[in-house]
């Protein structure tokens, strides 16, 4: 944003809203049992797929329950 150059080029002001930030983060988990499940991070939530194993996800929910940042 600070970059003169692009802002040259684009004829406008730069702005950030950091409220219309997106981004998210998978992680592929392998349990125990040998299943495989993915693990999608949010900055509004946390998925998890691929799994057949409801016990994957009661894991998930009760490791997430500790977790402060998402409460």
């Amino acid at each position: 944003m600070a970059a003169a150059d692009l802002t040259t080029a684009h004829a406008g002001t730069p702005a950030h809203d950091p409220a219309d930030d997106s981004f998210s983060a998978t992680v592929r988990c392998h349990d125990a049992n040998g299943e495989l499940y993915n693990v999608t991070f949010s900055r509004d939530r946390v998925t998890v797929q691929s799994y057949s194993d409801n016990a994957i996800l009661a894991k998930v929910e009760t490791w997430a329950d500790t977790v402060p940042e998402l409460a």
